[in-house]
């Protein structure tokens, strides 16, 4: 389903996107995504390391959520929201995880929503587990990441 504002109402609709997605990115719990991988409470680096990763994993949904509903909106969108995020965020982790941001929407371009595996794959590798459990974590991590688009695509506006 394709949402296209009327020219009138494009700014207006803009901002409500760039302020939902504003709004679900600091609420955003990581745990689910900590414990699949296997990262625990103590384990503060990996922690810190993942949620980088995570929050850049986020954004770079958001962006493929954009391009579905606002095709010829969505680079100008998710500029203006990287500009905003790293303004209102000035400290070292924000500009990484734009930049994370970046480099999984470079993973999420060429599949659109069709495939999620690249990036759990990606994921996985910050895990330390044996090759069976790794493509289990792979399955359970893509599924996880469709979810969350889900989750992301569905409040967008």
């Amino acid at each position: 389903m394709q949402y296209l504002a009327e020219p009138d109402e494009s700014p207006a609709i803009t901002q409500v996107a760039l302020d939902n997605f504003a709004a679900l990115l600091d609420d955003a719990d990581f745990t689910p995504e900590l414990e699949l991988v296997g990262v625990g409470r103590f384990q503060f680096l990996r922690r810190r390391q993942m949620c980088l990763e995570l929050r850049g994993l986020y954004m770079a949904l958001w962006r493929l959520a954009l391009s579905r509903s606002f095709p010829n909106d969505a680079d100008a969108m998710f500029a203006t929201f990287l500009h905003g995020y790293l303004t209102r965020h000035p400290e070292k982790g924000a500009r990484q995880a734009a930049e994370r941001a970046r480099q999984y929407w470079g993973m999420l371009q060429p599949t659109g929503d069709a495939d999620f595996n690249d990036v759990a794959r990606h994921l996985t590798s910050f895990a330390e587990r044996d090759e069976k459990a790794q493509r289990t974590l792979t399955l359970k991590l893509a599924l996880h990441i469709r979810s969350v688009y889900r989750f992301i695509f569905d409040r967008l506006i």
